[in-house]
């Protein structure tokens, strides 16, 4: 497991995220453990907000137009869309599973994603990143950082090896 970075400076991040992935024939796995988290959600309502407060994200280009964008967060909330042109469309997510596991402070992510019911259509790409609110500041962490304040740069998604 590698640990994320501060979004903005490129620093090992605090909070500290392990992050690690692998693939598994048509099965993309995403592991995040998020430490020291207060563990709050800002909705239990798929597809609502969840970057608002406390999540884990992983961002998914599959060689099209558009990129995928997947939230996790500590209640096991998800978020699951397309994002093209900067707008984001709701999707089917029957080729999503997601599992959330809370210790003490820290909440432990697996992303699943089936690629048999996607369509790869070049290189497969991603970014995975967190977001932690902490006393009213949100702080952004990323496994290949953007160097601002967002994580959708997709010149900065990095190649499935």
């Amino acid at each position: 497991m590698n640990y994320l970075f501060d979004n903005r400076t490129g620093v090992i991040a605090c909070p500290k995220t392990l992050f690690e992935y692998k693939k598994e024939n048509n099965l993309l796995i995403f592991n995040f453990v998020a430490m020291d988290s207060s563990l709050e959600s800002y909705s239990d309502i798929d597809n609502d907000d969840l970057w608002r407060l406390n999540v884990v994200e992983v961002f998914l280009d599959l060689g099209d137009d558009f990129y995928y964008e997947f939230e996790v967060a500590p209640n096991g909330a998800v978020f699951i869309a397309i994002i093209k042109d900067r707008r984001i469309m709701f999707v089917d997510d029957d080729f999503f599973k997601s599992k959330v596991e809370i210790k003490d402070d820290t909440y432990k992510v697996t992303m699943e994603i089936d690629l048999s019911k996607l369509s790869v259509k070049g290189p497969i790409k991603f970014n995975a990143f967190r977001v932690e609110e902490v006393d009213g500041f949100q702080i952004l962490e990323a496994i290949n950082p953007t160097y601002s304040n967002t994580f959708h740069v997709k010149e900065k998604f990095i190649e499935l090896k």
